[in-house]
């Protein structure tokens, strides 16, 4: 891999193949493209990944270039399809990865090796090749074939477990956060094991398993079972007025516990009198009178603006949270001022904003320098220009569907 500019991103030069689908796969590698890497994203002829018939659509309109999941995973990469089921496929990854760093996948275990193209294979095409693997339960143990989806991830890694209150059912994230989880999950590995092929000369097999990674978010819930025997339950439904969401006027807010010597300046926040009671002033006060104190701040919160109350709260420097909307993110100063919304033109979907950059950096910025590809819209340059495949073989390739 040739040194990369701070202008290309550190990782110009990086060749990757995302054959993932859906989420977690195409993530890890759009992250790896953020950085510089040039990524194929590699599609069934057709239909292409099947996140291009997820909604919902740019325009309300069912399109498959039109998803917007498919847009905001897939841009900084360019798209090839290609038949896998078909020998004439698999040989033209195979030639493909002769001369790529990284592979990406997250098909169910058993898929690559039914193809003919398990890690013993790929290695043997290119012995410096990372092939990183994603799925829900990882490649080995007794669950490695079982089906799984966001829900079944979130219930079986344990987060459900602590979510939400004990009176009521556990509550999962919004939308499907697992295969994020699952995509940023395979990205550091992925560049462990680049840096250790560099070291030895010889890549590897990355194996990530979606439901482990989230399991390791839940801090001190497993260690507090090993060690103590104890099971860390879900939040009281009465007491839950701090650390949990309460109405406000016009949304939801998070009133923490103010500390120490707080309490009086956190009751003229909420233009509360009534809760400068002294019994309310302990931590055992709030233990012992939590529902008459849950009534009484709800009753205030209720009557306050939610982004008037974070902004003064934080000139107080006290501890206070907005639940922000999809609009209010939109419009978000703190967002706009860290450049976190891009736009990029798209000549199916049209003028569309995207969120960014999941960090900054002070010698290499995250940029999009493409914007996300039309199904197999790069197939007859990626076949010609970098494998060297004539006209005429790539309509007879196409004939038979290969690509």
């Amino acid at each position: 891999m040739p040194p990369a500019s701070a202008a290309e991103g550190p990782l110009a030069g990086l060749k990757v193949l995302d054959l993932g689908h859906q989420i977690a796969g195409p993530y890890c590698a759009r992250l790896l493209a953020d950085q510089g890497a040039e990524v194929i994203k590699i599609e069934r002829p057709g239909t292409g990944d099947v996140s291009r018939s997820m909604g919902p659509y740019a325009g309300g309109e069912p399109h498959p270039e039109k998803s917007l999941h498919f847009l905001y995973l897939n841009y900084n990469k360019r798209s090839l399809t290609l038949d896998l089921k078909q020998a004439a496929g698999r040989k033209i990854l195979l030639e493909l990865a002769r001369g790529a760093d990284v592979l990406v996948e997250n098909f169910e275990p058993r898929v690559m090796p039914a193809l003919g193209l398990d890690y013993a294979a790929l290695a043997e095409a290119n012995p410096r090749l990372v092939l990183t693997s994603i799925s829900n339960f990882g490649r080995t143990g007794p669950r490695r074939d079982w089906r799984a989806n966001d829900l079944v991830d979130y219930a079986v890694s344990g987060v459900l477990s602590i979510s939400g209150t004990a009176d009521r059912e556990p509550v999962k994230h919004g939308y499907y956060q697992a295969g994020y989880v699952g995509g940023l999950a395979g990205v550091i590995p992925t560049m462990a094991a680049l840096l250790m092929r560099d070291a030895t000369g010889r890549g590897q097999h990355v194996d990530v398993a979606i439901a482990e990674a989230l399991t390791s978010t839940l801090l001190l819930t497993v260690p507090y079972y090993t060690y103590m025997g104890e099971t860390q339950t879900r939040r009281a439904p009465v007491g839950d007025a701090f650390g949990n969401c309460t109405r406000a006027r016009d949304g939801w807010v998070v009133a923490h516990s103010p500390r120490s010597g707080e309490w009086n300046d956190f009751c003229d926040l909420v233009e509360a009198p009534s809760l400068a009671d002294p019994k309310f002033a302990t931590a055992r006060g709030k233990i012992v009178h939590a529902k008459e104190l849950d009534e009484l701040l709800g009753a205030a919160l209720a009557r306050q603006d939610r982004f008037a109350l974070f902004e003064r709260a934080n000139q107080k420097k006290i501890l206070f949270g907005v639940v922000q909307t999809p609009q209010d993110l939109a419009k978000c100063p703190q967002l706009a001022a860290r450049g976190y919304f891009h736009e990029i033109d798209h000549p199916v979907a049209g003028r569309l904003r995207y969120p960014g950059q999941t960090f900054d950096a002070s010698e290499s910025g995250f940029a999009i320098s493409r914007r996300p590809p039309l199904l197999g819209e790069q197939t007859d340059e990626i076949l010609s220009g970098e494998l060297g495949y004539a006209r005429g073989e790539i309509e007879r390739l196409r004939a038979e569907r290969v690509i």
